[in-house]
C-alpha cells in the first residue's frame, strides 16, 4: 500500500493556490483508494477546504506539525481526542499560550505584530488572499504569523517557541510539533490497519525536510529559483515547479508501483 505526505504551498498548490496541473493524477490517486495526506502550516480550516475542492477525505497534519486530524472512523482503532467529528492527537501547543506570550512581550514595549491584531482587510491586502482564504489563514488553534517583530521580541520568542521564516513571514508554534513525529505517527497507524506500506513524502521548501526524512521515497520539487537546500540520500529531485513537478514525480512513482494499492 502507498501513503502520501505532502506540503501545499509550492508543491500541490502554485502561487495561484491552484491545484489545477495536479489534477489528472489526483484522479489517479482517488481511483486507487491512495491515501493523501496534506501536512502543511496551512490551517484545519484551509485544509478543509483544499479537501472539499478535492474530493478528497484523509487525515492531515497541520499547522507545522502541530496537530494531526483523522476523520473519525477513519481507522479501526481510536485515534485520538474527539474534536469536532475528528479524532485528534496534539503535538504541539495551543495558540492561547502563544498569544499570552506575545501579550507579556507587548508589554515590556517590545514591537510585535502578526495576524493576532490585524483584521481580515490587513492580511488580505498583505497576503493577497480573498477575505474567505484570509480568514481562514487567521484562524489558528496552534500557531501565530508574525508579520514583524524586533530582535528582543523574537529573542524572548525563542525561548519557549519554535519561529520558523516559512515563505514570507514568521511561523511562531511548540516545541513539540514536528513534521516528521507527525508522520510517523500516523505511518503507524496505517501499517498497524493495512499491514505492509511504502509512505512517499513530497515538498519544496526546507521546512519540509522534517517531513521527507520519516518516508520511503522523499521527493523535493523545485521552486521557480531551484530547488531549496535539503540533502536527503536517495531523494528524488522534480524538476517542475509546484504542481507540476508533484504531477510528474508521483506519476512515475505510482507507475513503479503499480501494483501497491
Amino acid at each position: 500500500m502507498i501513503v502520501i505526505f505532502t506540503d501545499l504551498d509550492g508543491t500541490l498548490l502554485d502561487e495561484n493556490y491552484s491545484f489545477e496541473d495536479a489534477e489528472d493524477v489526483l484522479e489517479e490517486i482517488k481511483k486507487r483508494g491512495v491515501p493523501l495526506i496534506f501536512c502543511s502550516a496551512k490551517t484545519r480550516a484551509e485544509q478543509e477546504y483544499f479537501q472539499r475542492l478535492m474530493g478528497i477525505s484523509d487525515p492531515f497534519i497541520v499547522e507545522d506539525g502541530s496537530a494531526i486530524y483523522v476523520q473519525k472512523g477513519y481507522f479501526k482503532r481510536r485515534f485520538g481526542e474527539l474534536q469536532d467529528g475528528y479524532e485528534t492527537v496534539i503535538l504541539g501547543v495551543r495558540r492561547e499560550e502563544i498569544l499570552k506570550e506575545i501579550e507579556d512581550i507587548q508589554r515590556r514595549n517590545m514591537e510585535i505584530r502578526g495576524f493576532f491584531n490585524m483584521s481580515v482587510e490587513e492580511v488580505s491586502r498583505l497576503t493577497g488572499l480573498n477575505h474567505e482564504m484570509s480568514r481562514m489563514a487567521m484562524n489558528r488553534e496552534f500557531s501565530e504569523i508574525i508579520v514583524e517583530a524586533d530582535d528582543e521580541a523574537l529573542k524572548e520568542l525563542r525561548k519557549k517557541f519554535n519561529v520558523v521564516l516559512g515563505g514570507r513571514f514568521l511561523h511562531v508554534y511548540g516545541k513539540s510539533a514536528d513534521k516528521g513525529r507527525a508522520v510517523r505517527i500516523l505511518t503507524e497507524f496505517f501499517r498497524e490497519e493495512r499491514g505492509e506500506v511504502v509512505t512517499v513524502g513530497i515538498g519544496n521548501s526546507y521546512t519540509d525536510e522534517p517531513l521527507l526524512r520519516n518516508v520511503d521515497i522523499p521527493v523535493l520539487v523545485r521552486n521557480p529559483d531551484g530547488f531549496a537546500k535539503v540533502d536527503i540520500e536517495n531523494m528524488i529531485f522534480a524538476n517542475e515547479v509546484g504542481p507540476k513537478g508533484f504531477s510528474k514525480a508521483l506519476k512515475e512513482i505510482l507507475s513503479i508501483g503499480k501494483d501497491l494499492k
